[in-house]
Protein backbone atom coordinates (compact mmCIF):
# COMPACT_ATOMS: atom_id res chain seq x y z
CA UNK A 1 0.00 0.00 0.00
CA UNK A 2 1.24 3.47 -0.86
CA UNK A 3 1.15 6.25 1.95
CA UNK A 4 -0.36 9.47 1.53
CA UNK A 5 -0.95 12.06 0.14
CA UNK A 6 -0.42 9.96 -3.37
CA UNK A 7 2.09 11.64 -5.55
CA UNK A 8 0.59 12.13 -8.94
CA UNK A 9 2.33 12.92 -12.42
CA UNK A 10 -0.01 14.28 -15.18
CA UNK A 11 1.58 13.57 -18.83
CA UNK A 12 -0.56 15.50 -21.58
CA UNK A 13 -1.28 19.56 -20.29
CA UNK A 14 -4.16 20.17 -22.75
CA UNK A 15 -7.58 21.79 -21.49
CA UNK A 16 -8.52 18.24 -19.62
CA UNK A 17 -5.93 18.52 -17.63
CA UNK A 18 -6.65 21.71 -16.42
CA UNK A 19 -10.20 20.29 -14.97
CA UNK A 20 -7.81 17.06 -13.67
CA UNK A 21 -5.54 19.23 -11.61
CA UNK A 22 -8.64 21.07 -10.21
CA UNK A 23 -10.22 18.19 -8.75
CA UNK A 24 -7.10 16.86 -7.29
CA UNK A 25 -6.49 20.17 -5.53
CA UNK A 26 -9.22 19.89 -3.76
CA UNK A 27 -8.84 16.28 -2.45
CA UNK A 28 -6.30 16.01 0.37
CA UNK A 29 -5.65 12.14 -0.58
CA UNK A 30 -3.62 13.56 -3.62
CA UNK A 31 -0.61 15.54 -4.19
CA UNK A 32 0.28 16.83 -8.05
CA UNK A 33 3.97 16.61 -8.36
CA UNK A 34 5.00 16.92 -11.74
CA UNK A 35 3.47 17.40 -15.35
CA UNK A 36 4.71 16.95 -18.90
CA UNK A 37 3.46 17.75 -22.86
CA UNK A 38 5.42 16.49 -25.89
CA UNK A 39 4.63 20.38 -26.41
CA UNK A 40 7.48 21.88 -23.57
CA UNK A 41 5.70 25.29 -23.49
CA UNK A 42 2.60 24.20 -22.95
CA UNK A 43 4.28 22.25 -19.94
CA UNK A 44 6.16 24.99 -18.31
CA UNK A 45 3.01 26.92 -18.58
CA UNK A 46 0.81 24.20 -16.94
CA UNK A 47 3.20 23.52 -14.38
CA UNK A 48 3.50 27.05 -13.84
CA UNK A 49 -0.57 27.39 -13.23
CA UNK A 50 -0.17 24.74 -10.40
CA UNK A 51 3.40 25.25 -8.74
CA UNK A 52 4.66 22.01 -10.22
CA UNK A 53 8.12 21.15 -12.02
CA UNK A 54 7.45 20.26 -16.00
CA UNK A 55 9.56 17.50 -17.58
CA UNK A 56 10.20 15.16 -20.33
CA UNK A 57 7.21 12.54 -20.78
CA UNK A 58 9.23 9.75 -20.35
CA UNK A 59 11.12 11.22 -16.62
CA UNK A 60 7.69 11.38 -15.32
CA UNK A 61 7.21 8.15 -15.64
CA UNK A 62 9.72 7.28 -12.64
CA UNK A 63 8.51 5.44 -9.41
CA UNK A 64 10.60 7.22 -7.33
CA UNK A 65 9.15 10.20 -8.39
CA UNK A 66 5.27 9.45 -8.69
CA UNK A 67 2.70 6.75 -7.32
CA UNK A 68 0.18 7.26 -10.04
CA UNK A 69 0.30 7.90 -13.47
CA UNK A 70 -2.30 10.20 -15.14
CA UNK A 71 -2.04 10.14 -19.11
CA UNK A 72 -4.07 12.43 -20.72
CA UNK A 73 -2.82 13.05 -24.11
CA UNK A 74 -4.16 12.38 -27.63
CA UNK A 75 -6.15 9.04 -28.02
CA UNK A 76 -3.83 7.03 -30.24
CA UNK A 77 -0.74 7.42 -27.75
CA UNK A 78 -2.49 5.96 -24.84
CA UNK A 79 -1.62 2.20 -25.72
CA UNK A 80 2.39 3.13 -25.85
CA UNK A 81 2.15 5.23 -22.92
CA UNK A 82 0.75 3.03 -20.29
CA UNK A 83 2.56 0.43 -21.37
CA UNK A 84 5.71 2.63 -20.99
CA UNK A 85 4.56 3.04 -17.48
CA UNK A 86 3.86 -0.37 -16.78
CA UNK A 87 7.42 -1.47 -17.26
CA UNK A 88 8.23 1.82 -15.24
CA UNK A 89 6.41 -0.20 -12.79
CA UNK A 90 4.93 3.18 -11.93
CA UNK A 91 2.52 1.64 -8.78
CA UNK A 92 -0.78 2.60 -10.58
CA UNK A 93 -2.01 4.03 -14.17
CA UNK A 94 -4.86 6.38 -15.31
CA UNK A 95 -6.08 6.82 -19.00
CA UNK A 96 -8.16 8.85 -20.19
CA UNK A 97 -10.61 7.24 -22.85
CA UNK A 98 -10.06 5.61 -24.66
CA UNK A 99 -7.78 3.42 -23.13
CA UNK A 100 -6.65 2.06 -26.41
CA UNK A 101 -7.94 2.46 -30.28
CA UNK A 102 -8.65 -1.54 -30.38
CA UNK A 103 -10.06 -4.07 -27.93
CA UNK A 104 -6.88 -6.39 -28.50
CA UNK A 105 -4.40 -3.16 -27.45
CA UNK A 106 -6.54 -2.58 -24.82
CA UNK A 107 -6.80 -6.36 -23.39
CA UNK A 108 -2.90 -6.35 -23.68
CA UNK A 109 -2.71 -3.15 -21.27
CA UNK A 110 -5.06 -4.87 -19.13
CA UNK A 111 -3.17 -8.30 -18.75
CA UNK A 112 0.30 -6.48 -18.58
CA UNK A 113 -0.84 -4.46 -15.71
CA UNK A 114 -2.60 -7.38 -13.93
CA UNK A 115 0.85 -9.46 -14.58
CA UNK A 116 3.17 -6.62 -13.01
CA UNK A 117 -0.02 -6.04 -9.91
CA UNK A 118 -0.32 -2.85 -11.11
CA UNK A 119 -3.55 -0.93 -10.86
CA UNK A 120 -4.87 0.36 -14.17
CA UNK A 121 -7.78 2.43 -14.37
CA UNK A 122 -9.45 4.45 -16.56
CA UNK A 123 -11.94 7.09 -17.65
CA UNK A 124 -14.70 7.74 -17.89
CA UNK A 125 -15.36 8.52 -14.33
CA UNK A 126 -18.80 10.01 -14.37
CA UNK A 127 -20.56 6.68 -12.90
CA UNK A 128 -18.90 7.97 -9.76
CA UNK A 129 -20.80 11.52 -9.75
CA UNK A 130 -24.09 11.82 -8.29
CA UNK A 131 -26.56 11.74 -11.15
CA UNK A 132 -25.50 8.32 -12.06
CA UNK A 133 -25.39 6.83 -8.51
CA UNK A 134 -28.69 8.19 -8.04
CA UNK A 135 -29.69 6.62 -10.93
CA UNK A 136 -27.72 2.99 -10.38
CA UNK A 137 -29.42 3.25 -7.10
CA UNK A 138 -33.04 3.55 -8.23
CA UNK A 139 -32.28 0.92 -10.91
CA UNK A 140 -30.83 -1.58 -7.94
CA UNK A 141 -33.87 -1.28 -5.19
CA UNK A 142 -36.44 -1.74 -8.20
CA UNK A 143 -37.89 1.24 -8.82
CA UNK A 144 -38.86 0.78 -12.32
CA UNK A 145 -38.88 -2.88 -12.15
CA UNK A 146 -37.94 -4.84 -14.32
CA UNK A 147 -35.71 -3.22 -17.01
CA UNK A 148 -37.46 -3.88 -20.34
CA UNK A 149 -35.77 -1.96 -22.41
CA UNK A 150 -32.84 1.46 -22.95
CA UNK A 151 -32.12 4.28 -25.43
CA UNK A 152 -29.21 6.43 -25.43
CA UNK A 153 -28.83 9.37 -27.75
CA UNK A 154 -25.91 11.36 -28.27
CA UNK A 155 -27.20 14.73 -30.72
CA UNK A 156 -23.90 17.26 -30.81
CA UNK A 157 -23.42 19.55 -32.99
CA UNK A 158 -19.64 18.48 -32.72
CA UNK A 159 -16.79 20.11 -31.40
CA UNK A 160 -16.01 22.71 -33.28
CA UNK A 161 -18.50 24.70 -32.35
CA UNK A 162 -16.49 25.59 -29.13
CA UNK A 163 -12.94 23.63 -29.40
CA UNK A 164 -10.18 25.83 -31.32
CA UNK A 165 -8.09 22.60 -32.96
CA UNK A 166 -11.06 19.95 -33.22
CA UNK A 167 -9.31 17.94 -36.16
CA UNK A 168 -8.28 15.17 -33.83
CA UNK A 169 -11.91 14.86 -32.54
CA UNK A 170 -12.35 12.99 -36.32
CA UNK A 171 -9.27 11.12 -36.48
CA UNK A 172 -9.28 7.25 -37.05
CA UNK A 173 -10.85 5.80 -33.02
CA UNK A 174 -12.78 9.41 -32.58
CA UNK A 175 -15.39 10.92 -33.60
CA UNK A 176 -18.88 10.43 -31.64
CA UNK A 177 -18.42 7.18 -31.04
CA UNK A 178 -14.98 7.11 -29.73
CA UNK A 179 -14.86 10.60 -28.19
CA UNK A 180 -18.03 10.73 -26.14
CA UNK A 181 -19.72 7.65 -26.93
CA UNK A 182 -17.59 5.69 -24.08
CA UNK A 183 -19.58 7.99 -21.37
CA UNK A 184 -22.46 6.79 -22.60
CA UNK A 185 -21.30 2.74 -22.90
CA UNK A 186 -19.82 2.97 -19.38
CA UNK A 187 -23.36 4.11 -17.96
CA UNK A 188 -24.90 1.26 -19.87
CA UNK A 189 -22.52 -1.06 -18.86
CA UNK A 190 -22.85 -0.68 -15.16
CA UNK A 191 -26.58 0.08 -15.46
CA UNK A 192 -27.32 -2.80 -17.27
CA UNK A 193 -24.33 -5.19 -17.52
CA UNK A 194 -22.29 -6.50 -20.49
CA UNK A 195 -23.78 -5.12 -23.93
CA UNK A 196 -23.37 -6.73 -27.00
CA UNK A 197 -23.68 -5.81 -30.22
CA UNK A 198 -26.21 -6.59 -33.23
CA UNK A 199 -26.50 -3.94 -35.89
CA UNK A 200 -25.03 -0.68 -36.95
CA UNK A 201 -24.60 2.29 -39.76
CA UNK A 202 -22.88 4.67 -40.08
CA UNK A 203 -22.43 7.49 -42.31
CA UNK A 204 -19.44 10.24 -42.33
CA UNK A 205 -20.24 13.95 -43.12
CA UNK A 206 -16.51 14.60 -43.83
CA UNK A 207 -15.85 18.36 -44.48
CA UNK A 208 -15.90 20.14 -41.44
CA UNK A 209 -15.52 23.84 -40.47
CA UNK A 210 -13.57 25.06 -37.52
CA UNK A 211 -16.12 27.94 -35.50
CA UNK A 212 -13.91 29.18 -33.07
CA UNK A 213 -10.64 30.55 -31.61
CA UNK A 214 -7.78 31.60 -34.40
CA UNK A 215 -8.27 28.82 -37.07
CA UNK A 216 -12.02 29.65 -37.49
CA UNK A 217 -13.37 29.21 -40.98
CA UNK A 218 -10.96 26.44 -41.62
CA UNK A 219 -12.45 23.37 -43.42
CA UNK A 220 -10.94 20.23 -42.31
CA UNK A 221 -11.75 15.95 -43.52
CA UNK A 222 -13.34 13.96 -40.34
CA UNK A 223 -11.41 10.61 -40.43
CA UNK A 224 -14.00 8.73 -38.38
CA UNK A 225 -17.45 8.16 -39.04
CA UNK A 226 -19.99 11.20 -37.77
CA UNK A 227 -23.15 9.60 -37.20
CA UNK A 228 -23.40 6.36 -36.07
CA UNK A 229 -27.09 4.16 -35.22
CA UNK A 230 -26.52 0.90 -33.10
CA UNK A 231 -28.56 -1.79 -31.61
CA UNK A 232 -27.19 -3.38 -28.51
CA UNK A 233 -28.39 -6.03 -26.09
CA UNK A 234 -27.54 -6.03 -22.47
CA UNK A 235 -27.77 -8.61 -19.74
CA UNK A 236 -31.00 -10.50 -19.41
CA UNK A 237 -31.03 -9.63 -23.64
CA UNK A 238 -32.34 -6.23 -22.78
CA UNK A 239 -32.84 -4.03 -26.41
CA UNK A 240 -30.67 -0.70 -26.04
CA UNK A 241 -30.61 1.67 -29.01
CA UNK A 242 -27.27 4.00 -29.32
CA UNK A 243 -27.74 6.90 -31.72
CA UNK A 244 -24.19 8.87 -31.37
CA UNK A 245 -23.74 12.16 -33.75
CA UNK A 246 -21.87 15.18 -34.54
CA UNK A 247 -24.32 16.20 -36.99
CA UNK A 248 -27.24 16.95 -35.10
CA UNK A 249 -28.57 21.09 -35.19
CA UNK A 250 -30.14 20.47 -31.98
CA UNK A 251 -31.91 17.72 -29.75
CA UNK A 252 -34.69 17.37 -26.90
CA UNK A 253 -34.07 13.62 -27.09
CA UNK A 254 -32.89 12.13 -23.83
CA UNK A 255 -29.54 11.21 -23.36
CA UNK A 256 -30.22 8.11 -21.34
CA UNK A 257 -33.70 6.48 -21.12
CA UNK A 258 -34.52 3.26 -19.07
CA UNK A 259 -38.50 1.83 -19.34
CA UNK A 260 -39.59 -0.86 -16.71
CA UNK A 261 -42.05 -2.30 -15.45
CA UNK A 262 -42.87 -0.07 -12.63
CA UNK A 263 -41.79 2.95 -14.49
CA UNK A 264 -38.97 5.30 -16.27
CA UNK A 265 -36.01 7.14 -15.83
CA UNK A 266 -34.51 9.38 -17.72
CA UNK A 267 -30.30 10.44 -17.11
CA UNK A 268 -28.73 13.44 -17.39
CA UNK A 269 -25.79 13.94 -20.20
CA UNK A 270 -23.23 11.34 -18.83
CA UNK A 271 -20.64 13.06 -20.13
CA UNK A 272 -20.92 14.75 -16.48
CA UNK A 273 -20.73 14.22 -13.29
CA UNK A 274 -24.60 15.84 -12.24
CA UNK A 275 -27.40 17.02 -13.46
CA UNK A 276 -31.19 15.73 -12.72
CA UNK A 277 -32.57 12.25 -12.78
CA UNK A 278 -36.25 11.83 -13.40
CA UNK A 279 -38.69 9.37 -12.88
CA UNK A 280 -41.85 8.75 -13.87
CA UNK A 281 -44.35 5.97 -12.42
CA UNK A 282 -46.24 3.56 -15.05
CA UNK A 283 -49.11 5.45 -16.43
CA UNK A 284 -48.57 8.68 -14.74
CA UNK A 285 -46.52 11.04 -17.69
CA UNK A 286 -45.15 12.76 -14.45
CA UNK A 287 -41.31 13.34 -14.73
CA UNK A 288 -39.97 14.18 -10.84
CA UNK A 289 -36.54 14.59 -9.61
CA UNK A 290 -35.15 11.64 -7.76
CA UNK A 291 -33.39 13.09 -4.71
CA UNK A 292 -29.71 12.43 -4.71
CA UNK A 293 -27.91 9.61 -2.97
CA UNK A 294 -24.71 10.58 -4.77
CA UNK A 295 -21.72 12.41 -3.30
CA UNK A 296 -21.27 16.01 -2.28
CA UNK A 297 -21.40 18.71 -5.10
CA UNK A 298 -17.65 19.77 -4.95
CA UNK A 299 -16.21 16.47 -4.96
CA UNK A 300 -17.21 16.27 -8.03
CA UNK A 301 -15.22 16.77 -11.28
CA UNK A 302 -12.65 14.96 -14.06
CA UNK A 303 -10.11 13.62 -11.69
CA UNK A 304 -12.80 11.73 -9.53
CA UNK A 305 -11.36 8.49 -11.02
CA UNK A 306 -8.19 9.13 -10.15
CA UNK A 307 -8.66 10.10 -6.54
CA UNK A 308 -10.92 6.84 -6.61
CA UNK A 309 -7.63 4.97 -7.72
CA UNK A 310 -5.43 6.15 -5.28
CA UNK A 311 -7.61 5.32 -2.77
CA UNK A 312 -7.35 1.47 -3.83
CA UNK A 313 -3.72 2.09 -4.02
CA UNK A 314 -3.68 3.31 -0.48
CA UNK A 315 -5.91 0.94 0.95
CA UNK A 316 -4.90 -2.03 -0.69
CA UNK A 317 -8.41 -2.59 -2.54
CA UNK A 318 -9.99 -2.51 -6.14
CA UNK A 319 -10.93 0.64 -8.29
CA UNK A 320 -14.04 1.34 -9.68
CA UNK A 321 -13.26 2.53 -12.88
CA UNK A 322 -11.00 -0.29 -13.79
CA UNK A 323 -9.17 -1.04 -16.70
CA UNK A 324 -11.04 -4.06 -17.63
CA UNK A 325 -14.06 -2.25 -17.94
CA UNK A 326 -12.57 0.02 -20.56
CA UNK A 327 -11.67 -2.87 -22.33
CA UNK A 328 -15.16 -4.14 -22.44
CA UNK A 329 -16.00 -0.59 -24.35
CA UNK A 330 -12.98 -0.49 -26.73
CA UNK A 331 -14.67 -4.20 -27.68
CA UNK A 332 -18.18 -2.50 -27.97
CA UNK A 333 -17.08 0.39 -30.07
CA UNK A 334 -14.92 -1.76 -32.05
CA UNK A 335 -17.91 -3.97 -32.81
CA UNK A 336 -20.08 -1.21 -33.88
CA UNK A 337 -17.86 0.21 -36.40
CA UNK A 338 -17.22 -3.41 -37.84
CA UNK A 339 -21.13 -4.09 -37.78
CA UNK A 340 -21.70 -0.86 -39.59
CA UNK A 341 -18.82 -1.56 -41.97
CA UNK A 342 -20.48 -4.94 -42.99
CA UNK A 343 -22.88 -5.36 -45.67
CA UNK A 344 -26.15 -5.36 -44.47
CA UNK A 345 -29.80 -6.23 -45.68
CA UNK A 346 -32.42 -3.65 -46.53
CA UNK A 347 -35.56 -3.39 -46.87
CA UNK A 348 -37.07 -1.43 -49.22
CA UNK A 349 -40.83 -0.81 -50.37
CA UNK A 350 -41.67 0.25 -54.21
CA UNK A 351 -43.41 3.20 -54.64
CA UNK A 352 -47.35 2.28 -55.39
CA UNK A 353 -48.72 2.75 -58.66
CA UNK A 354 -52.26 4.30 -58.61
CA UNK A 355 -54.63 1.97 -59.53
CA UNK A 356 -52.86 -1.17 -59.23
CA UNK A 357 -52.48 -3.40 -56.03
CA UNK A 358 -49.42 -2.76 -53.72
CA UNK A 359 -46.25 -4.22 -54.48
CA UNK A 360 -44.97 -5.93 -51.56
CA UNK A 361 -41.82 -5.19 -49.86
CA UNK A 362 -38.54 -6.43 -51.24
CA UNK A 363 -35.12 -7.34 -49.83
CA UNK A 364 -32.04 -5.89 -51.48
CA UNK A 365 -28.47 -5.94 -50.17
CA UNK A 366 -26.29 -3.06 -50.22
CA UNK A 367 -23.32 -1.71 -48.22
CA UNK A 368 -23.45 0.33 -45.53
CA UNK A 369 -23.10 4.19 -46.81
Amino acid sequence: MTAIPVRVGIIGCGMVAEEYATTLAASPLVRLTTCADADPARATAFGGRHGIPATEPGSVLDPDLIDLAVILTPPHTHHALVLQAIAARVPAVWSEKPLALTPGDAAQLVSEADSARILLGAAPDTTLGPAFLTAHGAVREGRIGTVLSAAATLMSTGPERWHPSPEPFYAQGAGPLGDVGPYYLAALDELLGPLQVHAATAHTRKVRTIRSGPAAGKHFTAQAPTHIAAFLTAADGVPVNLSASFDAAATRTPRIELQGTLGALVLPDPNFHAGDVLFAEYGTFTWNPLTSTGRAPQTTGRGMGVIDLATALTQGTSSACTGARAARIAAVSDAILRAAARPHHALRTPPHQPGTAESPATITKEPTR
